[in-house]
């Protein structure tokens, strides 16, 4: 497969756009699929997917959309991905334990320079996340406080 990188300066072809597409789309399908059988199977994190995923070939789409869009800029996920996530009473071991699934998932699934670049975006989600659902615990008990 030709690339820029393998002649600066010049333009990818509309076929080699899409076949590069193709590639990193099936990167994603492929890490998901790794991930989802090795979180099914683990002692921390699994409980919460299993109690949270009950179509697991829809969520399996909705996250490739969510990587498409992050990655590629597409326009198939318009969701709002923050809001699930507040009901799930998650904490820093989760996400530390959800980053190394799917880092490894990633690394076995894609190729380096793209698992390299979505692990760098999911680290970010997940500090990110984290703070802002700790943030959003943080507002709920001082609800309830000045409730009482």
């Amino acid at each position: 497969m030709s690339s820029e990188t393998d002649h600066p300066g010049r333009t990818p072809t509309p076929e080699e756009e899409a076949q590069a597409r193709a590639i990193i789309e099936k990167g994603f399908e492929d890490a998901i699929d790794h991930f989802y059988a090795a979180v099914r199977e683990d002692d921390l994190i699994g409980p919460v997917f299993h109690a949270a995923v009950h179509d697991w070939d829809g969520h399996k789409r909705t996250m490739v959309d969510f990587w498409s869009r992050v990655v590629l800029g597409t326009e198939r996920y318009n969701g709002m991905p923050l809001p699930p996530h507040v009901k799930l009473d998650l904490n820093d071991d989760h996400f530390t334990r959800w980053l190394d699934v799917w880092s490894k998932a990633c690394n076995a699934n894609m190729p380096e320079p793209l698992a390299e670049h979505v692990i760098a975006r999911s680290r970010n989600m997940a500090s990110h996340w984290s703070a802002a659902l700790k943030s959003v615990a943080q507002q709920h008990a001082k609800f309830a406080e000045e409730n009482d």
